[in-house]
């Protein structure tokens, strides 16, 4: 075994034939899921980091293995923790966008939906280049009758609250709370 320090933050380990057949490893079998070769990676680390003097504590080890004639090449490659940023996605109702394409679609849905009593009284509409959404939410799901209708006129449908929160960010509002019932119950009247 040939264990060489590239530069401050990789560290090659030559595995030999020999060194192959000591650890009880073969290529196909290198890696952390299987337990007897994640033990050996983890002491060959071990003693890599005790020759070269890099330390581990509190540090992300790549390892990448290849293959050579009858042994192998363990490259470790450290680097600083980064912390993940976590997101939180509120999960306490069900969601779902509409896109349609004209104003007129997106008018006679929602006055078929007034017509219908439909009640959804966390609706909103957006505007976004040229197209226009209607994002419906709900502790209950959509109803089949619903879905279905809404289906009839519009162009597509996202599920989930991601897309709605870019359009409340980069959309323009066109109405931001009981949208069907504001705007559906006005088109209705005005006619």
């Amino acid at each position: 075994m040939k264990i060489e320090q590239l530069d401050s933050r990789r560290i090659l380990i030559s595995l030999g034939e020999q060194d192959m057949t000591d650890y009880a490893l073969t290529f196909d079998t290198i890696s952390l899921e299987d337990p007897h070769a994640g033990r050996v990676l983890k002491e060959l680390m071990q003693c890599a980091c005790d020759r070269t003097g890099i330390s581990l504590h509190n540090k992300q080890v790549l390892i990448e293995a290849m293959q050579y004639e009858h042994g192998c090449l363990l490259l470790l490659t450290v680097s600083e923790k980064h912390r993940r940023r976590m997101y939180r996605i509120k999960r306490d109702g069900h969601c779902v966008t509409f896109r349609f394409d004209t104003v007129d679609a997106l008018l006679h849905c929602m006055q078929t939906l007034c017509h219908l009593r439909e009640r959804y009284p966390h609706s909103a509409v957006y505007r976004y280049e040229n197209v226009y959404y209607l994002s419906m939410s709900s502790t209950l799901p959509l109803t089949r009758r619903c879905r279905y209708l809404v289906s009839e006129f519009a162009d597509g449908y996202r599920l989930g609250r991601l897309f709605p929160a870019f359009l409340q960010e980069h959309a323009h509002v066109v109405q931001s709370d009981n949208a069907i019932q504001v705007i559906g119950g006005a088109s209705v009247s005005a006619k």
